[in-house]
This record gives structure tokens, C-alpha cells and sequence, in this order.
């Protein structure tokens, strides 16, 4: 047997050998990833630490309209004018081993990674300041080991070029605290209104617990949070020995006084859509990129980006200088903020590749990335709201721009719609119902159609803010009006319209078509997502009835404009919003006024200020262009004459209506077109004396024949108004001047009586459900009234087109 020591020496050598070989072969594996992953590390350029990476957004032309960082979002000082309490902070809560490591702390690191290797994910963190400069100036932030190796690699570069003082220099003037601010000196300003070698040791802990996370430990944001890590930072310097418990305890107590969000105004060109930009900018990396809102906002600022955009700076300077004008608005006034009001917003887009030409959120811009009324205030749309949620599903289901409905009191539960004309017009065509903005009838006919199939089209054509669930939602009648839980912005508006404008094809608005980093890569590229809402028929249908709202209707102040418009205007209730949403066959613009919180306002519609503003804006944006019609697709028959009061093929009777002529041509999608002869009007034999039918005892020198309307039942309102029309009913009793002694003895129902009334071309036994919806009912039985209602009031005069309807109970819903 051998010896048992020399045996268990054996054993221990082997195992010694095996360990140490294991060693060496994850030393070499190590060493072998490491150096795969550094081999296409960026090249090591020091002029990429200097402060001096600005990102540029260009217009739709190639022109520069604003340099991202500028002199207030970064003001580089010397490392001399740093107070040293200020440095020490940062090292203390940052990298306690600054001063020692050459680039990188080996404990922390491997630390770091035994955590992510148990936790299965990258939970902690072991950058030091130098670690954290490379990566803001060569790298992305994604977390992967193969950043964090080249991260590793690029850091002892950076410590073999430069001092420890000139790193920590490039950091302090680099590094991001929310707020637009970039670097210590542009923090102090923002947070305390004073320079960095001014700051107290309380304020500088504060700036150093900052720059973990701007969008949590930010003052502005969450002074709680802020002053805990403020207290964290303290602590930490007093276990380095930068300063004593005592003045640690000092400085938490210490009072701070922050001086408020700047309120400069930009420094850069078309400042609405260049803030819009940005804000979107940021949202795409955090999304796409999966960087976090801080370290979004810093690669925009910070990372030396060409951002191409979709603006014409044109049309932007256009839209800018006419809400810029006080004389659009009907009067100006001072909010407690020093803010004018009211306000106005207004969104151009080229409907035929979701383009934004331009976009301003306010009458001046006052703050950066301050409210932006254009894609931010979401506000009660009115009659605006009309077309996208109600006539454009009517039209796709079969309804007709000729199609009769009855404007005539309603009531659905304790709502009775009513007009902003207090009256109510009777028979009246979808085509007359969107021209003067009718509610009655946009009311009824989503009855008709279902609130759901309203709703349907309307996230079809591009809304997407609807509240459909909860106990206020948008699942109600009053949705016909504009009545919106939360109500919608310029920007999606503008986009609706839009698709009706793009022949019923949706394009998403986009204004960045393209971002490209300092290295020349593509970081993004937007292409519009598009689909199919409704067929090029109905939109054309839609085009031509909003057509008539600039020919005869609410906004006839644009009926000189040298293109072809369509759209439509919108007032809600008391006036608190107005609006008007037009295009043309090129562009489309969106135009709201009103006060930021809410306000009846005097003296305006949307067929007058937003109007104006509108033809302003689109005057310029259509110089040059070459005039166009809309384009008429397939499957589109007409112009066919109509009877404005049935629908129907108007006969002879419709031409002699005592209003004059009520044949009208419209356009129709191939199959909906009249089938039928006009069954409304009628023509009786009435004695000129007393006004009633003739009877047989009526001397025939004294009957007449005259025509009448023969329309529907319909309900009184509760304050006493009938539909307009029904005074053109004919009467219902027989005169009873003439007794049968007076009599010629002519045989009156022979001769005269059946000619009249089989002479009218009608059949009235086909009428049929849908004949009943187009006012196409025979009935005689309604008493003349004694006394006519009041006339429609002129939409351009009196309240300005005012388009006002009264509700009992919530205001929203009443909103038109």
C-alpha cells in the first residue's frame, strides 16, 4: 500500500492544477468575448467629449430651422468655476474611486455582473464618471455586455488622453438634469437663477442627486424625492470626509429656493412644430429604442442628431403670423398667468401623405415645450364633430346627400335637441342639414344609424381619443353634436377631414421623416401607416355635401377663395369653442379658438374668426398651385334633378311650391339614385274666399289650384314651435261660405275635383320604412296652425352663425 499523505498530496496538486486551469480557460474565454465585442467599438475621437454635439431639425426643404442645444440649454465653464464642494458631490454619490481607477472600477464591475448574472437581467450599475462620459459621447444606452465592454475599452482610452481634472471637466458639461438643461452651469440657472460658482453646498448635493433621474428627482417634478436624494448625496460626503456631519445636517435644513421654469421664448424657428418634434422625438426612442425618458431627451440634446422634418416654413411663418394678429380674435384679454386670451391653434397637412406642413399651438409661443394647443388641448369639437361621426357612416349605409329627414321636435328621455336657429326647419335634405349646421337632423339620423356605427367610422377616419367605457363615456346620442367626454385636438381633426380629402384612404400625420445619428446612421425613418376607412364614392359624396357649406351655408365668408373648399364649422355651447376644418384638393387645416379654460365668448363662430384665420394661412400655402378640381372616381352618376322636400324625382307640383322652385341636382353613388316621383307635393282646389278645399258649391270663378306640402306628423315642442313647413300643409276642412242654393250646379267632383288630384304622377301606395325616414308619408290629417311660426334666423348675421343647442342637465352634452 502506498502512503496516504503522498496520496492525499496528489489529490490536492491535481485539483490545485484543475482549478487552475479552469482559471485560465474562463480568463481566455473572457478575454476572447471581450475582444470580439471591442473589435467595432466607434473609433476613439476626443473631439466627440467636448460639449459641442448639436442636434439639427431641418424644414421639409433642407432648410436649418432650430440648432438643439443652444446657449440656454448648455453653458460649458472651466473646471476652476466649479465649486469644489459641487465636484465632490458628484464623485461621492457617482464614482467614490474617481481619483483612483483608470477608467474602470474591476470590483464594482465584476460585482455588477455576478448581479446580473444571478438575477438573469442588468439590475445594477458600475459606470464610473468615465465609463459615463464614453458612453454619452461614443455609444448607445442600450443595456448588452457588448456595450458595457466597449464602454470598458473606450474609458481606459480616455484616461490614457486626458487628466483626471479634464474628464471630470467634460462630464460636469456634459451631463443632463431635465428641463432642457445640459451641464452644471445651465442646471444652476434653471433650478436656483444663479451661476454654479455661486451655488451653496445644499444646492450642489441637490444638482448631484439630480442627474440620476431629472424625471423623478427633479424639484420641479418632485421636491420630496428631491430632497431625500439631496439628504443621500450629503451622507455620502461626510463617509468620504468632504464635509462634516455638522454641515451636512446645516445644509439639509438649509431653505431652497428654486426660481422657476424659464420662461424665454425659443431661439429657434417654427417653435410649435419644432417642440412638437422634439417631444415626439423623444417618445419614439423611448419606445423604439428603449431608452429612458432622461436618456431620450439627452440624445436629442446632446447627440450631435440631423432630424429631418415635414414642415413648409412657409406656411408655418404664415400660420404663425396670422394667430400672432389681435385682429382675429373678437377681443383680448390677460389671464392670471399674463397669458392672452383666448387662444387659437391651427394644424395644416397634406391629406395625400400625412405630412404636417405646419403647426401652431398658441398665439405666441412663451415657453419651450410649454402647452401646445395643437396636439395637446383636447377641446368640445362642436358641429365640427358632425360629419366624422354621423354623415359619413349615413353615407356608406345608403343615405343620400338627398336624402329628407324631419327637423322637427324630439325628445330622448329629458334631451330635446334644439337648433342654434331656436326654430325648426321641417323637411330638410342631409346636403341642407350640413350647410346650415342642423342638429336636429344630425341627432336623428344617428338614432337611426346606431351611436356604435357612428363611433365606428369615426376611429375609422382617424379619431382616436374616444372614452367609450366608464360612467362618462362617449356612447351617447349627443356625440352627434360634439358632446365629448374628453374632446379632441387640432391635430386629429385636421387628420379625419384628411382622409375624406385623400378619396377615403387614412394617412397617420408624421413631421419626422427621418433622424440620423453624428456617425451617419439612420436611428429612424418614419413611414405613414395608411388604411382604407371608407370607399373613394363616399368621400367623394362627403367632399361635395361640405361643399355647400362655403357655397350656401355657415362659412359662406370663404366662398370667394380661388380653390375648391369643403368643410365644416363648429360653435359649441355658450360659445366657449369654435372652430372651422377645411380643404382643398391639396391641403387640409384644422383652426379652433378659445380660452384655456373654458370661457363663453361674444361675438364669434366658426364660420367667422377660425374661418378667416384659415383662409389667411391657406392663401399663402396655395401660391402658385395650379387650380384643381376634386376628383370625381368611378361609380358616381350625375348631376340628377331632385326634389329638395321628398328626395324623390321631383314632378311639376315641385316646381310651383310656394317657395319657389325645390329642384336640386345631386350627385349619387352609383344605385342609390331615385327610383320614385315626389309624393310630397300636392296640388288641391282651394275657394280663394275662405281658404279652404272647395266643395261642389263653390262658384268655380272663386277655386283655385294650388300646391302644398304634404308632409309627416310631427310633435309639438315644448315651448310651443313647429317645423316651419307646416304651413304650407294643405288645410284639412272643406269651405262652408258656399251652400248648395249658391250653387251652378256644375257636377264639381267630375269635372273638376278627379282630374286635380290622379294628375300628380304619385303613387303613394309604394312607400315604403325608408320613404318614412325621407319625409315621403302621405297625411292630411294635421290642423293648419292659426298662427306661423317665427322665420329662420340668417346664419351670417345676428349671432354670427352661432351654433348653440340647449340642454337640460350636463352643458358638455349640449355642446353642437
Amino acid at each position: 500500500m502506498g502512503n496516504p499523505r503522498k496520496r492525499k498530496l496528489s489529490l490536492a496538486r491535481s485539483l490545485m492544477s484543475l482549478l487552475i486551469f479552469a482559471f485560465l480557460l474562463s480568463c481566455g474565454s473572457a478575454l476572447g468575448l471581450f475582444l470580439y465585442y471591442v473589435k467595432d467599438t466607434p473609433p476613439f475621437d476626443p473631439q466627440k467629449l467636448k460639449p459641442s454635439e448639436t442636434s439639427i431639425v431641418y424644414d421639409s426643404k433642407g432648410n436649418v430651422i432650430a440648432e438643439l442645444h443652444g446657449g440656454q440649454n448648455r453653458i460649458p465653464v472651466p473646471l476652476d468655476e466649479i465649486p469644489d464642494h459641487l465636484k465632490e458631490a458628484f464623485i461621492a454619490i457617482e464614482d467614490q474611486n474617481f481619483y483612483k481607477h483608470k477608467g474602470i472600477n474591476l470590483k464594482s464591475l465584476i460585482g455588477a455582473l455576478w448581479t446580473d448574472i444571478v438575477t438573469g437581467g442588468y439590475r445594477r450599475g458600475a459606470s464610473t464618471i468615465t465609463q459615463q462620459l464614453v458612453k454619452n459621447a461614443f455609444l448607445s444606452h442600450e443595456k448588452t455586455l457588448k456595450r458595457k465592454a466597449q464602454e470598458a475599452w473606450l474609458a481606459i482610452q480616455v484616461e490614457r488622453h486626458f487628466t483626471k481634472d479634464q474628464i471630470l471637466e467634460f462630464y460636469l458639461n456634459q451631463i443632463y438634469f431635465g428641463h432642457s438643461a445640459y451641464g452644471v452651469e445651465a442646471a444652476a440657472q434653471t433650478f436656483f437663477g444663479k451661476s454654479v460658482k455661486d451655488l451653496t453646498l445644499a444646492e450642489s448635493a441637490m444638482l448631484a442627486g439630480i442627474a440620476k433621474g431629472p424625471s423623478i428627482y427633479s424639484p420641479y417634478i418632485n421636491f420630496e424625492k428631491a430632497k431625500e436624494r439631496q439628504a443621500t448625496v450629503l451622507n455620502e460626503m461626510v463617509d468620504m470626509g468632504f464635509i462634516t456631519k455638522e454641515e451636512a445636517e446645516k445644509a439639509k435644513k438649509e431653505e431652497i429656493k428654486l426660481v422657476g421654469l424659464e420662461n424665454a421664448k425659443a431661439d429657434y424657428k417654427a417653435p410649435y412644430f419644432t417642440d412638437f418634434v422634439i417631444t415626439q422625438l423623444a417618445e419614439d426612442f423611448q419606445k423604439k429604442l428603449g431608452l429612458t425618458e432622461s436618456e431620450a431627451y439627452e440624445k436629442i440634446y446632446n447627440g450631435g442628431l440631423r432630424i429631418y422634418t415635414t414642415v413648409d416654413l412657409e406656411i408655418q411663418e404664415a400660420a404663425e403670423k396670422a394667430l400672432a394678429d389681435p385682429k382675429n380674435y373678437p377681443y383680448t384679454k390677460k389671464d392670471k398667468n399674463g397669458i392672452p386670451q383666448p387662444q387659437a391653434a391651427v394644424v395644416v397637412i397634406d391629406p395625400h401623405t400625412g405630412h404636417i406642413k405646419a403647426l401652431v399651438g398658441g398665439r405666441e409661443h412663451y415657453k419651450k415645450l410649454g402647452l401646445n394647443r395643437a396636439s395637446q388641448s383636447y377641446r368640445q369639437p362642436g358641429s365640427a364633430f358632425k360629419p366624422i361621426v354621423v354623415y359619413t357612416a349615413a353615407i356608406d349605409m345608403g343615405y343620400t346627400a338627398a336624402s329628407v329627414i324631419d327637423d322637427s321636435p324630439v325628445s330622448y328621455g329629458n334631451w330635446s335637441p334644439q337648433n342654434y336657429t331656436r326654430d325648426f326647419k321641417g323637411l330638410t335634405t342631409i346636403r341642407k342639414a350640413i350647410a346650415d349646421s342642423v342638429n336636429v337632423v344630425a341627432v336623428k339620423v344617428l338614432e337611426k344609424i346606431g351611436v356604435d356605427r357612428g363611433i365606428e367610422y369615426a376611429q375609422k377616419l382617424g379619431i382616436k381619443n374616444l372614452v367609450l367605457e366608464g360612467r362618462k363615456n362617449d356612447r351617447q346620442l349627443s356625440i352627434a353634436l360634439g358632446g365629448l367626454t374628453k374632446g379632441v385636438s387640432p391635430l386629429e381633426l385636421a387628420s379625419a377631414y384628411g382622409t375624406l380629402a385623400n378619396q377615403g384612404i387614412h394617412v397617420e400625420p408624421v413631421a419626422i421623416l427621418k433622424v440620423v445619428d453624428k456617425n451617419g446612421r439612420t436611428l429612424l425613418e418614419h413611414t405613414p401607416s395608411r388604411w382604407t376607412a371608407v370607399s373613394p364614392q363616399v368621400a367623394f359624396i362627403m367632399t361635395d355635401m361640405m361643399r355647400s357649406v362655403i357655397t350656401e351655408g355657415t362659412a359662406k365668408r370663404l366662398a370667394n377663395f380661388p380653390f375648391p373648399v369643403a368643410g365644416k364649422t363648429g360653435t359649441t355651447s355658450d360659445n366657449k369653442d369654435v372652430w372651422f376644418v377645411g380643404y382643398t384638393p391639396y391641403l387640409v387645416a384644422a383652426v379652433w379658438m378659445g380660452h384655456d379654460e373654458p370661457t363663453p365668448m361674444k361675438g364669434v363662430a366658426g364660420g367667422y374668426q377660425p374661418a378667416l384665420i384659415w383662409k389667411q394661412i391657406m392663401t399663402v400655402a396655395h401660391k402658385n398651385l395650379p387650380k384643381v378640381s376634386f376628383s370625381k372616381p368611378s361609380g358616381i352618376v350625375g348631376p340628377i334633378a331632385v326634389c329638395q322636400d321628398s328626395g324623390k324625382i321631383p314632378t311639376e307640383l315641385c316646381n310651383n311650391d310656394p317657395r319657389g322652385s325645390r329642384i336640386r341636382y345631386e350627385y349619387f353613388i352609383k344605385g342609390t339614385e331615385p327610383s320614385e316621383f315626389c309624393d310630397v307635393h300636392v296640388q288641391k282646389l282651394i275657394d280663394i274666399t275662405s281658404g279652404l278645399l272647395a266643395t261642389p258649391y263653390c262658384p268655380p270663378e272663386q277655386v283655385q289650384p294650388k300646391v302644398f306640402l304634404n308632409r309627416p306628423p310631427y310633435k309639438t315642442s315644448p315651448d310651443g314651435k313647429i317645423p316651419l313647413d307646416a304651413k304650407y300643409m294643405p288645410p284639412t276642412e272643406y269651405c262652408n261660405l258656399h251652400t248648395q242654393e249658391s250653387s251652378s250646379g256644375s257636377n264639381f267632383e267630375k269635372d273638376v275635383l278627379q282630374p286635380v288630384d290622379s294628375g300628380t304622377q304619385n303613387d303613394s301606395s309604394n312607400n315604403s320604412s325608408e320613404n318614412q325616414i325621407n319625409g315621403g308619408s302621405n297625411n292630411t290629417g294635421n290642423q293648419v296652425p292659426s298662427q306661423n311660426p317665427e322665420q329662420p334666423a340668417d346664419n351670417e348675421n345676428g349671432a354670427r352663425g352661432s351654433e348653440n343647442v340647449q340642454e337640460k342637465g350636463s352643458a358638455k352634452k349640449g355642446s353642437v
